[in-house]
């Protein structure tokens, strides 16, 4: 008998297109119902396919799940959590980054002590220059409001520029006023921070 190439590519192709055909028959599916009833076979209902099924062996393990879409609702929330566990990376980051920079500044408690000593002593510093920058401009303000009462009393009105100077240091007076209430918030501030940063340091070198 003449075997032919068509006979040959049919004979090399036969064990593909057996085995793949008792692979499809081996694959089994498993679904529930509306009702919660379990239905079994080798193909899922179309009504069903949007439900969650499982692909089942011939030992009746599960190999695969297909699981249902996600509603509305579900996806809003599994997006919060994974906002949720990336914020909790980023601060686990950080706090890993600051502890190096702990121990990388400081040798001891009485370092960080003097550290914070020393800069809110450099704040006291700006708050009492503020503060007698305010008392100057206290004194000049009376100085061009006493002028100003002048030229009221005699009738007269008061010069633009003279009004235009006590609006500036009034101005500046408040501006100077809000400045030293900054700086004394600063300064808790640096002691909150520098209380939080002494009891880790403590915690990482287990004093």
């Amino acid at each position: 008998m003449k075997i032919t190439l068509h006979d040959i590519r049919y004979l090399v192709f036969l064990p593909a297109f057996f085995l793949a055909t008792a692979v499809s028959a081996e694959r089994t599916f498993k679904w529930f119902d509306e009702a919660g009833n379990v239905h079994y076979g080798d193909r899922v209902p179309p009504r069903y396919v949007h439900k969650e099924r499982r692909e089942l062996n011939e030992q009746g393990r599960t190999v695969k799940v297909y699981a249902a879409p996600k509603t509305p609702e579900e996806k809003a929330k599994a997006r919060r959590l994974a906002e949720l566990e990336a914020a909790e990376k980023e601060r686990s980051r950080k706090r890993a980054i600051h502890d190096r920079s702990l121990l990388a500044t400081y040798s001891s408690e009485v370092d960080m002590l003097m550290a914070r000593d020393g800069k809110i002593a450099n704040v006291d510093a700006l708050i009492q220059l503020t503060n007698s920058r305010i008392e100057n401009s206290r004194k000049r303000l009376l100085k061009l409001e006493t002028e100003a009462a002048e030229f009221e009393r005699s009738g007269k009105p008061v010069p633009k520029i003279l009004q235009n100077q006590i609006t500036t240091a009034r101005v500046q007076i408040k501006e100077n006023e809000t400045f030293v209430v900054t700086k004394e918030k600063e300064k808790q501030t640096i002691s909150d921070q520098f209380s939080a940063d002494i009891s880790r340091f403590r915690e990482l070198k287990g004093l």
